[in-house]
């Protein structure tokens, strides 16, 4: 996992927060409408307690990703008119199921340049699955080829434990696919509780 290097100026601010929604858009959702989705989406990096975001869009499947200012920049984000309008205009009237989680995490996202694709992932609660159990699923993204952003969550924790997303380039792609394929033999029992997402970067 990459984890960046953090600045003695950077160590006294508070832990950025990850805020990650998957949705996917019904079949028959027409072009302008998930185009007007994506704009809002991308608008999401304007809100306030945003720092920065990245949208990606693959055929039904929509994940945003958006790096908020510590647990503090949630409540603003999610009270803002970008927020309200993305969810509300934008998804509420176009997709069949979504997904999303807060969790904490020192790594920002990478240049838009630098990421071809989005990988998005939470773990789900389950009275089957442990805090340790969690924790491991979370290790085993070290050796990814990729920037991982990834943590435990801390709003939705009675839905899901843990979430993040992998930015990938394009040259590593197979390469990723095909770690990711092992890391998921090694989650062994785990496997049904983690929910994924995959969707080219678009902004």
């Amino acid at each position: 996992m990459n984890t960046g290097q953090t600045s003695t100026a950077e160590s006294t601010s508070p832990t950025p927060v990850l805020h990650v929604i998957a949705a996917s858009f019904r079949p028959e959702v027409p072009d302008d409408l998930v185009s007007a989705t994506l704009a809002k989406a991308r608008a999401l990096r304007e809100a306030p307690g945003a720092r920065s975001g990245l949208v990606a869009h693959s055929g039904t499947s929509v994940i945003v990703a958006t790096w908020l200012d510590g647990k503090g920049g949630l409540e603003p984000f999610a009270a803002s008119a970008p927020h309200m309008e993305f969810v509300m205009r934008g998804l509420a009237p176009s997709i069949s199921s979504m997904w999303s989680a807060g969790v904490e995490t020192p790594v920002g996202p990478p240049p838009v340049e630098d990421a071809t694709v989005l990988w998005a992932f939470a773990v789900r609660t389950a009275d089957t699955a442990f805090e340790w159990q969690v924790r491991d699923v979370l290790a085993s993204l070290d050796g990814l080829p990729a920037v991982v952003a990834a943590g435990p969550t801390f709003e939705e924790r009675d839905r899901y434990r843990a979430g993040g997303v992998a930015c990938v380039r394009a040259a590593d792609l197979d390469t990723f696919r095909a770690a990711l394929d092992e890391v998921r033999e090694r989650w062994g029992e785990m496997r049904p509780h983690v929910v994924e997402s995959f969707a080219e970067v678009v902004g």
